[in-house]
């Protein structure tokens, strides 16, 4: 997958201090970012970002 949503949300996990490249493409290693971002904020972790997932990323406070 890749797009300017990617993007968007890549950019918005370095803002919240991970470490991910903002390439817009959703390989292995932003998988593994979502996974991480979804343990800390106790959602369910399955690697996708989907509405709970995006709509937790831009709730947050970095």
């Amino acid at each position: 997958m890749r797009g300017d949503d990617v993007r968007t949300w890549q950019a918005r996990m370095k803002a919240l201090g991970y470490d991910i490249d903002v390439d817009g493409a959703y390989g292995p290693a932003s998988q593994e970012v979502c996974r991480r971002f979804q343990k800390d904020r106790r959602l369910d972790v399955d690697g996708v970002v989907g509405p709970d997932t995006w709509n937790a990323a831009f709730a947050a406070k970095p």
